[in-house]
């Protein structure tokens, strides 16, 4: 990897997941100041993809760019398929709290997701038995301030993702991390992505739930570090 300090960040790409903006990394760009942390499509009041194609189609300039590419539940699928796309330049992928397919995403969209009860029980199955109740504060603060719609169609296009007969066929090195206490892209989901990914490492992160690059973003940090290393070797 000519002239690219990975270290730094440089040339990675996080994708946050669905009901999410891209500050949701804040605590990974920390450890590298120079990831970038695009937004996914319809927070700006345009259009929201309802599929994993269209998110891609609209962050394409930006995927484009990414030497290792990293995504979060929704924005880990996204990251999946377009690296199953074989693109130029792209080197490694990074999975966290993703899996192949989510099975439990079809009951979202269909929640009355304007009501704060609705939202309050999202948060709380995203996060660990063990999370700051500050972390569970300000995730639900982050729901409130999205449109509704924008949520809605987020896990409309999670619910229609399914890789499991494609996984195969990507090739890259890849990262993938889990908390134990996901509720809601269960550990057994991680542990398909690493069994069929060719090449893949499957970091399980102990009383971490969904959100555990907030949970435990040392841990995280520091398999991402070596994952990183890995490739500059």
């Amino acid at each position: 990897m000519e002239a690219v300090d990975l270290s730094s960040g440089e040339g990675l790409t996080l994708l946050h997941g669905a009901g999410a903006r891209g500050d949701l990394w804040q605590l990974q760009v920390l450890a590298f100041p120079q990831a970038q942390t695009p937004d996914l499509a319809g927070r700006d009041g345009m259009g929201t993809p309802t599929s994993i194609a269209g998110h891609i189609d609209a962050l394409r300039p930006v995927l484009h760019g990414a030497i290792v590419l990293a995504g979060h539940s929704l924005g880990g699928a996204i990251a999946l398929q377009y690296a199953l796309g074989r693109p130029a330049g792209l080197r490694g992928l990074i999975l966290i709290g993703t899996g192949a397919r989510f099975p439990d995403a079809e009951e979202w969209p269909g929640q009355p997701l304007e009501e704060a009860a609705t939202l309050a029980a999202l948060t709380d199955r995203s996060f660990g038995p063990a999370a700051a109740p500050r972390l569970r504060a300000k995730s639900l603060a982050l729901l409130r301030a999205l449109n509704p719609r924008v949520i809605r169609a987020d896990f409309q296009a999670a619910a229609g993702f399914d890789a499991r007969n494609r996984l195969g066929g990507m090739l890259l090195p890849a990262l993938v991390i889990t908390g134990s206490e996901d509720r809601m892209v269960e550990p057994r989901e991680a542990e398909f992505l690493s069994a069929h990914l060719p090449r893949a490492e499957l970091v399980a992160i102990e009383g971490a739930g969904h959100m555990v690059m907030l949970e435990q973003p040392h841990a995280v940090n520091q398999a991402i570090r070596h994952f990183l290393l890995q490739l500059t070797d």
